[in-house]
């Protein structure tokens, strides 16, 4: 019997559906802020898979290429945007009135209002967009040096993760929360700040301890396939 395994397309498909669905679950997620004890640190629930969808934007930039990982990135922010868009209509949608308890705690995930929806989108295409830049332009330099080795693999992925998770954490932060007078819910510059910093320096140690681990074998792997 023939060993079934994936071919590089259908792996990008495998890859892609996952960016999509890490993208989907970051904004369910940050409904819940994350705390330890301190303000000093301070950021949303989506932390805790963010950095994965840079892991697959640098994954999918190596192997396949710049566009392709744009491409990629742009789908997942689309699919983000359609699907909070849903949750939304669904929490104005009437319900029973036995249901009305389940209703309200629907509502506390799926309520982010249309500013916190658009900034998310926003920021995550743009986040991975600098991402996929960045880690692209080392990668042609050390190839075109003959120097592409996975010391400078890890260089670029950690450095392109920390530009890329400061853009995207700034961007929404400030589009969604900065203290403008244009919703009721809206943050303090310095929580801002805090949930930026503390957010950014989280994300890129995960994906630091990952990079090793996952990056790199998936990469050389899906590098040989045909």
């Amino acid at each position: 019997m023939k060993k079934f395994e994936l071919n590089r397309s259908e792996w990008l498909l495998a890859l892609t559906s996952f960016y999509c669905v890490i993208s989907v679950m970051m904004n369910l997620l940050c409904m819940k802020p994350l705390s330890f004890g301190t303000s000093f640190i301070w950021m949303d629930g989506g932390l805790l898979i963010s950095w994965i969808s840079f892991l697959l934007s640098n994954v999918i930039t190596e192997v396949y290429g710049k566009r392709t990982a744009i491409v990629a990135a742009g789908i997942a922010a689309v699919v983000s945007f359609i699907v909070s868009l849903i949750g939304l209509l669904e929490v104005y949608l009437p319900t029973l009135p036995e249901y009305s308890d389940q209703a309200t705690h629907f509502a506390h995930v799926f309520s982010n209002g249309p500013r916190t929806i658009i900034s998310s989108s926003i920021a995550f295409f743009i986040g991975n967009l600098i991402n996929v830049e960045i880690i692209h332009g080392f990668r042609k330099k050390a190839v075109a040096q003959g120097k592409d080795n996975n010391a400078k693999f890890t260089f670029r992925a950690i450095f392109s993760t920390i530009i890329g998770q400061f853009v995207d954490n700034g961007l929404f932060q400030t589009l969604a929360f900065a203290p403008v007078g244009f919703t009721l819910y809206e943050m303090r510059w310095v929580d801002i700040g805090t949930a930026v910093v503390s957010s950014t320096i989280i994300e890129t140690l995960m994906e630091s301890f990952f990079v090793l681990l996952v990056t790199i074998p998936l990469t050389r792997y899906l590098q040989k396939k045909v």
